[in-house]
């Protein structure tokens, strides 16, 4: 069965269990990095709590395919097989291992496949077949821009917020396709306008205008990217740009403590014996670079300190705390401190 990413939540939702096999394919880093925890969160929810993840690049045993379908388990009847195909395709070897996985799926699990774009004779190839004739495939394509503009008004709806048809189009012309882009523009749209999550607010296109510019102009993810990278002499640059021109705090605090938040699960599922290779598939790849420097050089930080820092910054912004008198210079200092902090400077435990 093939059907459109947009399509998944409801099919889900009508629990069909006979469907035990997803193959999931394209190279929209979002709708697939949705569509797949979609499919994930439907396996827990039928009880396939325990998973296995394989990532299957040109070395692979593709014998691990149906040894891992054929395992039991001690902690769990019911298990997620994911596979992840780093290459254009499985090639001869494992679209054969895929067809033999096919001919009998077990019942205890669910094979998950994510893979990059098939193109050409590769979508009516016999293992897709296979799949398309006992499973569902869903190929995932670039939105065109009415696309972009439907999928911008959904999300900026389901988080509370009604925009005009001028403010989806001009943050749709702003992000260019980028659905990731899209939805940290949208998440930040949230946290200026939205007081709590049960308000609904209208946004217009001089409140996109302001924000979306905002951070193109002043750098707030360059801030990020200079963090990851460790350049000090770069956080102070643009924190000073971004203090003079009158970014909010909420929004440094945003970038930091999201920034904060991967690198200390990636440091935890390092720490819990999960290879590199598989803490990086979780990044979108353009950020894998410089996420992998600053995850390689903050596996020995204080992650305590760090996540305090970020609480005590947060209750600073609220004008709370011991200090709060200090004002919003003493919020700039901490934010300062904190993008240093996770530079690397003075974050490593002694």
């Amino acid at each position: 069965m093939r059907i459109n990413p947009d399509q998944l939540s409801s099919f889900l939702q009508q629990k069909r269990e006979n469907q035990s096999v997803f193959l999931l394919s394209g190279d929209e880093p979002y709708q697939l990095m949705e569509a797949a925890d979609s499919v994930r969160q439907f396996a827990k929810q039928q009880g396939f709590s325990e998973r296995d993840i394989l990532h299957a690049d040109g070395q692979f045993d593709w014998g691990s395919l149906l040894g891992s379908s054929n395992s039991l388990s001690l902690f769990s009847e019911r298990k997620l097989i994911d596979l992840r195909v780093e290459t254009k395709g499985p090639g001869k070897a494992g679209s054969q291992a895929i067809r033999d996985y096919m001919d009998n799926p077990p019942d205890d699990k669910i094979l998950l496949i994510q893979m990059p774009k098939l193109v050409g004779n590769a979508r009516n190839a016999a293992w897709v077949k296979a799949i398309d004739k006992q499973g569902v495939v869903i190929q995932i394509w670039d939105l065109s821009a009415p696309q972009t503009m439907a999928w911008i008004n959904k999300q900026m709806r389901e988080k509370g917020m009604r925009a005009t048809s001028d403010a989806v189009r001009l943050l749709t012309e702003r992000v260019e396709g980028n659905l990731l882009a899209a939805a940290q523009e949208i998440n930040k749209l949230k946290l200026l306008y939205q007081e709590n999550d049960q308000q609904q607010v209208e946004i217009d296109e001089e409140q996109v205008l302001a924000a979306v510019s905002d951070s193109s102009r002043f750098s707030i993810f360059d801030l990020s990217n200079a963090v990851m990278l460790g350049d000090l002499r770069r956080i102070q640059h643009i924190h000073h740009n971004l203090k003079e021109e009158g970014v909010p705090v909420q929004l440094i605090l945003w970038t930091l403590s999201d920034l904060t938040r991967q690198l200390y699960t990636a440091v935890h599922s390092l720490n819990s014996g999960m290879q590199m290779s598989q803490v990086m598939n979780k990044i979108p790849r353009p950020r894998q670079k410089p996420f992998q420097q600053a995850l390689q050089r903050m596996q020995r930080a204080d992650w305590s300190d760090i996540i305090k820092m970020n609480g005590n910054i947060d209750r600073l912004s609220k004008g709370q705390g011991d200090i709060a008198t200090k004002g919003l210079g003493r919020v700039w200092l901490e934010l300062l401190e904190l993008a240093l902090t996770l530079a690397g400077n003075k974050a490593i435990k002694t």
